[in-house]
């Protein structure tokens, strides 16, 4: 088919001719050269089209296509809050692998709740792919890297270890959560207590946590149906727990978790009875009587015995909490069709704002006490894991996965803890006598929506990296995070 009139009629560089490809009309540069005593035309390529009625020059040499905007704050506060993980990581795994951990665990630290499918593209545009460069995160790639991160599960539990030993003793606060992880492979799947009002299959999930730092030490999955009480034992065996108190709730309470902390000198636990332990009644502490000296609390009183197998028995009722426990049963039982029954009340009533506990350690009973109430902080922790990074339910479907996914998340609440850590101790403005926290103006959340507007681009040619105007509120926030 010619080429339209009003095409050739276009203005384009002398020796060229117009070649039409598909709908689209080419400028080919031409020349020509000698053969057997003739002028033959030869091609040397296509510099240009004519577009709209007007010559368009094609570039010489081709752009290089990239990312030149990069966010930036979110990942720059995460990776200062994470230390030396990274070293931690490459101690046990292949430092390719122990990259991969890394920035897998900052990204969903950073973004919170980051896909494998959208782990590439988080990673690309964001800065850690500068800072951490060459890390391969297609959905394709992270699907097998997480199988074989949790089918080498020895080396899992040596990391865990390796954080278990680095720990300084003292006390370790340890509980579990539960967790949705509905599977048809995983044998960890399974219906909890909880099932008839979840309508799903849990997870468990057991972490151990430092009231210091308020950071987590070492964590591990168990089958959703499995007693706290039962995998206590595999977790302090597993994880070779040999020194320090272990702060447990009375859902852990059993007398082979008693043998087995007996049989290691250093190593104890406090954990409450049950309502009806006989050791109440039998050792008379459903009736402390003396003030618990030192405490803000001035209507908590306590009492300590020692038991004939040389272990200790701390009571504390608080006093203030015993009336409302109280009152509020009355009005309850007041309100059923049978009305108020004397003697169970009778029964529960030295009960109300009671709580006994057994250690072998001979302890100050204060220490006791605050300790014990210090396991609120894994509380806190354990709300981190659910809404900060937003993993309350599983989207793995075999045992291995949910072993790396969970390793993964470890991590990330790991980082995200130091992170709150900074907050609370962080200076907004400390120029002024009474400065304030970044916590107390910011919570966790808006710091990272904040954060999120700090970017970093690079301008055309240029490899250097500069940041991106910001509000003068979001510019002092950087600065005294040191980001």
């Amino acid at each position: 088919m010619p080429i339209p009139a009003e095409i050739l009629a276009v203005e384009r560089p002398k020796n060229t001719r117009v070649k039409k490809s598909g709908e689209r009309y080419l400028v080919i540069k031409r020349t020509c050269r000698r053969v057997d005593g003739r002028n033959v035309p030869v091609e040397l390529g296509t510099i240009g089209e004519i577009v709209g009625g007007r010559y368009v020059e094609k570039r010489k040499e081709p752009r290089k296509k990239g990312i030149d905007v990069k966010d930036y704050g979110e990942v720059a506060l995460c990776g200062k809050c994470a230390g030396d993980l990274l070293q931690e990581l490459a101690r046990v795994w292949d430092l390719q692998d122990a990259k991969r951990l890394y920035v897998m665990a900052l990204l969903r630290a950073a973004y919170g709740d980051v896909r494998n499918r959208d782990l590439e593209m988080r990673y690309q545009t964001s800065f850690l792919s500068e800072t951490v460069p060459g890390v391969a995160l297609s959905e394709n790639s992270v699907g097998r890297f997480l199988w074989d991160i949790g089918a080498a599960s020895s080396l899992i539990v040596e990391f865990m270890r390796n954080r278990i030993a680095a720990f300084p003793g003292g006390r370790m606060v340890i509980d579990g959560m539960l967790k949705d992880y509905n599977s048809v492979t995983g044998s960890l799947s399974e219906f909890s207590r909880k099932a008839l009002k979840k309508g799903s299959k849990d997870v468990s999930l057991l972490y151990a946590f430092d009231p210091v730092s308020k950071e987590p030490i070492a964590a591990k999955p168990y089958p959703g149906n499995m007693l706290d009480s039962t995998a206590i034992a595999d977790f302090i065996n597993e994880y070779k727990i040999e020194r320090g108190m272990m702060i447990l709730d009375k859902g852990f309470h059993s007398d082979a978790l008693f043998e087995l902390t007996d049989s290691r000198e250093g190593l104890s636990c406090l954990i409450p009875l049950r309502g009806d332990s006989r050791l109440i009644a039998r050792y008379g502490m459903d009736d402390p009587v003396e003030k618990l000296e030192g405490y803000s609390n001035s209507t908590v009183l306590y009492k300590k015995v020692r038991m004939k197998n040389g272990k200790w028995l701390y009571a504390y009722r608080d006093t203030r909490a015993a009336f409302e426990q109280e009152t509020g049963y009355v009005e309850r039982a007041s309100k059923t069709k049978k009305g108020m029954d004397g003697g169970q009340y009778r029964r529960r009533k030295s009960r109300f704002g009671l709580i006994v506990f057994q250690c072998k350690d001979d302890l100050d009973p204060l220490t006791v006490y605050l300790a014990y109430l210090g396991r609120w902080d894994i509380e806190v922790m354990f709300g981190t894991y659910k809404n900060i990074i937003d993993r309350s339910q599983g989207n793995v479907r075999t045992d291995y996965r949910l072993s790396a996914t969970e390793l993964v998340n470890f991590l990330s609440v790991l980082v995200t803890t130091r992170v709150q850590r900074l907050l609370r101790t962080t200076p907004l403005d400390p120029a002024k006598k009474k400065p304030r926290m970044v916590s107390e103006v910011y919570s966790c959340r808006q710091t990272f929506i904040y954060l999120s507007k700090y970017k970093k681009a690079r301008a055309s040619g240029q490899a250097k990296w500069q940041p991106v105007q910001r509000l003068k509120y979001i510019e002092q926030l950087c600065q005294c995070l040191g980001i």
